[in-house]
């Protein structure tokens, strides 16, 4: 091996980790950017109705990420990856209604209000529906809470008393 032939492979080594460098840099800069409310709120036609109701909510202080991404890294990589298809769709023209496609279950209410979540021999005598047997049975905040942030009913109300009657007739009854 002559000395001509190890400057080439240090040339090539060092264009291709100044290529990785770049690339890194690219998609950080691609996830903060997409990170920022701004993002979908004014770029995205389809997400006016939520980004207004959003800015007059109780929950304009907080990003749309923290409740509509999970935690972690694999968290990220789901929303990035959704939302590259929902921006092909966008650019595309074949947007859906963005609420019909929101998952109530992807919904993170616990980051923020995990004290919600009281013990029985508290919340039963005071009624509080805020009970571990409903989450436990499958129901999440926004059973109850739904249309909360992107409704301007909802986000000047709580749920009534008749969102639990659809539930529990019976028992509400004789209270």
């Amino acid at each position: 091996m002559s000395l001509g032939d190890k400057s080439i492979k240090l040339k090539h080594l060092a264009i291709a980790g100044i290529a990785c460098i770049v690339a890194f840099a690219g998609a950080y800069g691609m996830i903060e950017a997409t990170n920022q409310n701004t993002f979908c709120g004014e770029q995205c036609h389809e997400m006016d109705p939520m980004y207004v109701t959003w800015q007059h909510s109780n929950h304009k202080n907080v990003d749309c990420a923290d409740c509509h991404e999970q935690p972690g890294f694999t968290g990220l990589v789901q929303s990035k990856m959704k939302g590259t298809k929902e921006l092909f769709l966008h650019v595309t023209g074949n947007v859906p209604d963005p609420i019909k496609l929101q998952n109530t279950n992807e919904v993170n209410c616990y980051n923020c209000h995990q004290d919600k979540i009281k013990e029985a021999e508290i919340a039963g005598p005071r009624k509080d529906p805020h009970t571990a047997k409903h989450f436990e049975n499958g129901m999440n905040c926004v059973t109850c809470h739904s249309g909360i942030v992107h409704n301007e009913a909802a986000n000047k109300t709580l749920p009534s008393r008749e969102r639990c009657y659809t539930c529990h007739l019976d028992a509400m009854g004789s209270l």
